[in-house]
C-alpha cells in the first residue's frame, strides 16, 4: 500500500488489524505524525519504507505493536538516529531499522 505525498498525518488506529498488510510506502515528505496504534496487530506488515519522509516528528505509542518480527523499516540515512529513536518507543527494535 501506497501512502500518498499530500498526507500530513495518520490517524490512531488507522490500519489497526488489516491482517492482510504486507508493505506501506510513504511518499509524503510532509508526514509529521504517526498515531497511536496506527498499524497495531498487522501481524504480516514486514517492511515499511519511510526514505521520502523529511518531518516526521512523532510516533504513537504501540503504533507498530504487534507487527511481524521481521520487519524491515527504512528510513532517510540523514534522520536515522532521530527516527530510530521515535520507531523504538512505538514498537520497531532498533536492529529492524535501516
Amino acid at each position: 500500500m501506497t501512502i500518498g505525498s499530500n498526507v500530513k498525518k495518520i490517524g490512531s488506529g488507522a490500519f489497526m488489524n488489516c491482517r492482510n498488510l504486507t508493505r506501506v510506502t510513504v511518499t509524503a515528505k510532509g508526514l509529521t505524525s504517526i498515531g497511536k496504534n496506527a498499524f497495531k496487530g498487522d501481524r504480516k506488515l514486514k517492511t515499511v519504507n519511510l526514505r521520502k519522509v523529511k518531518a516526521l516528528k512523532k510516533v504513537g505509542k504501540g503504533a507498530f505493536k504487534g507487527i511481524s518480527k521481521k520487519v524491515t523499516v527504512k528510513v532517510p540515512k540523514q534522520k536515522k538516529k532521530a527516527y530510530s529513536k521515535l520507531l523504538k518507543k512505538a514498537g520497531i527494535a532498533a536492529g529492524r531499522i535501516k
